[in-house]
């Protein structure tokens, strides 16, 4: 049975987003390959990431994250999200990383320059799903999940803002990142209307490239 997992943060959850024209600066394959590394790094060193939020804990007064030369924003859930980050990733043991996929990074690409109006959601404007996107590029099998976030212009600040996951019991964004059934992955990033950023990250258990033109497409863009 082959089924895909969506989920989306809709609002800069940890940190208060750059400036557009920095956002802009990135271009496909190194946001890609910027953001997979991340969560390669979170799933193969999970003590290392625990580290990363140990240090940002310190930052919290109550429910509002100070960080210097940013705005103080106000959280859902305070430090409370960041202690369970934290003894989730004490107890979690590595796993393999995921391969990064061209062809899944293209489908992601797609999907940030279709949303840099404004536009949220897993929905194309085409009506097209995260698997339908990736399909275009190649072909998924058993299993495929979506992140997005907005707001959030950094690779480490996207990942970390993702596992702490705050304001979400059941911290779905988080599982998607440190599921062992995901081998491949893709990224991309870029400008939006509302949020300053968004980054779109999709997972797949298996993954077909497709054709050499797609992959030579995303090499040059």
């Amino acid at each position: 049975m082959q089924k895909c997992l969506l989920l989306a943060i809709f609002a800069a959850l940890l940190h208060a987003p750059t400036a557009r024209s920095e956002a802009n600066k990135s271009t496909r394959p190194s946001a890609a390959v910027a953001l997979i590394r991340e969560m390669n790094l979170a799933r193969q060193h999970p003590d290392v990431y625990a580290r990363f939020l140990e240090e940002l804990r310190k930052h919290f007064h109550g429910k509002t994250l100070v960080l210097p030369g940013r705005p103080k924003h106000r959280t859902r859930e305070g430090i409370g999200a960041v202690d369970a980050a934290i003894r989730f990733l004490r107890r979690t043991r590595p796993s393999r990383p995921l391969i990064l996929s061209p062809g899944i990074s293209m489908a992601a690409a797609e999907h940030v320059a279709d949303q840099a109006d404004g536009s949220l959601g897993h929905s194309g404007s085409d009506h097209s799903s995260p698997g339908d996107r990736m399909n275009r590029h190649g072909i998924w099998s058993a299993r495929c999940g979506e992140n997005i976030s907005y707001g959030i212009a950094t690779a480490r600040d996207v990942i970390i803002a993702l596992i702490i996951d705050d304001g979400l019991r059941a911290r779905p964004h988080r599982e998607n990142i440190f599921n062992p059934a995901f081998n491949y992955g893709g990224a991309a990033a870029g400008p939006h209307a509302r949020y300053d950023t968004v980054c779109s990250m999709e997972f797949a258990a298996g993954y077909a490239e497709g054709t050499s033109k797609s992959r030579s497409h995303f090499a040059r863009n």
